[in-house]
Order: structure tokens, then C-alpha cells, then sequence
């Protein structure tokens, strides 16, 4: 598992912060999963509504 490390200075709080990035989730861009599962339960949930009522 490759791992880049960033660090990042706030000149607001004046700390430096150390971000860590894992590589495997930079591949997940541009894919969309959660909007469309979302949105799946969302018409799943308004057909159960729409039964009872």
C-alpha cells in the first residue's frame, strides 16, 4: 500500500498539520457511487411511502 504524506501549515492557527493520502483511494476518482446509491434509496423509500399511504 502506497502512502503520500503531505504537510500542510495553517498560518491561521499557526500549526502544521501532516495529511496522509492512500493511492488506492485516488483511483476511486471520478467514479460516482454514493450520489447514485443515494438517489437508488431515495426512489426505493418514496415507493414504500407511497404504499402506505
Amino acid at each position: 500500500m502506497k502512502k503520500k504524506i503531505i504537510k500542510v501549515s495553517s498560518q491561521l492557527s499557526k500549526q502544521e498539520f501532516t495529511l496522509t493520502v492512500d493511492e488506492k483511494l485516488n483511483q476511486l476518482k471520478g467514479k460516482i457511487l454514493a450520489p447514485k446509491k443515494l438517489a437508488e434509496a431515495n426512489k426505493a423509500l418514496q415507493k414504500l411511502g407511497n404504499k402506505h399511504s
